[in-house]
């Protein structure tokens, strides 16, 4: 069962990271680096508007849904109840950004193309929706499996329609495609995800507009907070990037990425598939012991496929990228090596990722992305004032960026006993309450 999960996962995240490339590159080719920059800038301010706007409320239902109905029977409840509030918020962010856009063009601070590109990257943005509540219906349904198979077809799905609209109709039809399949998608995951999850937990018939789990709007606003600065690693980077260096050292960034892109979805599920057991460890007040016995199970495989990855990845990847991308994107083959070691090293705690949200703890996380995330916008700052040519911006930057994968690396592994001992206080105080009742 825990092979075919992580390989149904695995081949699913595998195909979303190629497809996604192929897709890069078809744009690149067709369009050249300057259009191409353009489509990458206006997706990057897209996803950037979305930090804050975006709840994020697949880490509340992994967490809450567990405890809920170890309480009362009500996790489908709140689980029906959470993502009605992701959709809204969803729908009403979109409607918010697309005014913003709109003002932006009236303003004359956008030009129509640009303001195009972007009511369409906004739409595709909005329509993930199978990356929010949706989704964590088939970690608490025990059907990842199925979702790995699901999130298959609609990566093939997407990238016919993005691919397709582009040759048909350019730059705008690209990401017209793009958020259609993101559409199609979130429809699919939410109705068979929904489904799953209700035979699952049979659901008892809920008290309408009851009061919320106690601490689940604070663990909501930390969790949140969190994906927001992880995201800011790539969208927070390139938007940047596009305001410092302009379309080229946008499309050079995305490009030297994309390797290091496409071990970090192939060491993905390994945290996927930690989640929900330690949610419900967590639930069952037994979450010290699994931690530890599930993490170190799983970094020894994290640290062997790390470098045999950058051992056959670093000698090939100039070679691979000029035969991909075209012979003027060989120079960038430096650049992500660098990129994919770093990647490697962050696989190698993954875990960190899902490990304090599960358990409760969802400031720990928030405070090291916090301190992430500004490590690199100050690295590309560093990196574009030593650097001004957009390749040796980008070198610089991922130098750095390999620094702060050591250091972050450094932090979790002595932060992890210290993480466990805080759970071990979280059951006391849980069990004294529940105690009190």
């Amino acid at each position: 069962m825990i092979l075919r999960t992580f390989s149904s996962l695995a081949a699913a995240g595998l195909a979303e990271a190629v497809l996604s490339s192929l897709s890069l590159v078809v744009l690149v080719r067709a369009t050249g680096a300057e259009t191409s920059g353009r489509v990458i800038f206006a997706q990057s301010v897209a996803s950037v508007c979305f930090l804050a706007l975006d709840p994020r409320l697949d880490n509340t239902v992994q967490r809450y849904v567990p405890l809920e109905e170890r309480r009362g029977g009500q996790g489908f409840a709140l689980y029906r109840r959470l993502v009605r509030w992701d959709v809204g918020i969803r729908a009403a962010a979109a409607v918010l950004c697309c005014a913003g856009v709109a003002t932006m063009w009236l303003l004359g601070l956008a030009g129509d193309e640009l303001a195009r590109m972007l009511v369409l990257a906004v739409a595709g943005r909005a329509a993930l929706a199978a990356n929010g509540a949706v989704r964590a219906s088939f970690s608490l349904a025990d059907r990842l499996h199925e979702l790995g198979l699901l999130r298959l077809g609609c990566a093939v799905s997407a990238f016919a329609l993005s691919a397709g609209g582009l040759l048909a109709g350019g730059p705008l039809a690209y990401l017209a495609g793009q958020a259609l399949g993101a559409a199609l998608a979130g429809l699919l995951v939410g109705a068979l995800g929904t489904r799953a999850l209700r035979a699952r937990l049979a659901p008892a018939a809920p008290a309408a507009g009851g009061p919320l789990p106690t601490g689940l709007v604070s663990f909501t606003v930390k969790a949140s907070g969190g994906t927001a600065l992880a995201e800011v690693s790539e969208s927070g980077i390139l938007t940047v990037a596009g305001l410092l260096g302009g379309s080229t050292l946008v499309t050079v960034l995305k490009v030297a990425s994309a390797p290091g892109r496409l071990y970090a979805t192939m060491v993905m599920p390994v945290a996927s598939m930690l989640y929900p057991r330690l949610a419900r460890a967590a639930a069952a007040g037994q979450e010290r012991t699994l931690a530890r016995r599930d993490i170190a199970r799983a970094s020894v495989p994290l640290a062997a496929a790390g470098l045999l990855t950058a051992a056959v990845a670093l000698p090939l990847i100039g070679e691979v990228l000029r035969m991909v991308y075209g012979r003027e994107y060989a120079l960038v083959g430096p650049v992500a090596g660098v990129l994919v070691a770093a990647a490697c090293v962050k696989g190698l705690v993954c875990w960190s990722n899902v490990l304090p949200l599960a358990l409760g703890r969802p400031g720990w996380r928030l405070a090291y992305l916090a301190g992430e995330g500004a490590a690199l916008l100050g690295v590309l700052l560093l990196a574009r004032w030593l650097s001004p040519a957009p390749l040796g911006t980008a070198l610089c930057f991922a130098w750095g960026t390999l620094a702060a994968a050591v250091a972050g690396a450094a932090v979790w592994a002595a932060l992890l006993r210290r993480i466990s001992a805080a759970a071990v206080e979280t059951t006391a105080e849980r069990a004294a309450a529940l105690a009190s009742r």
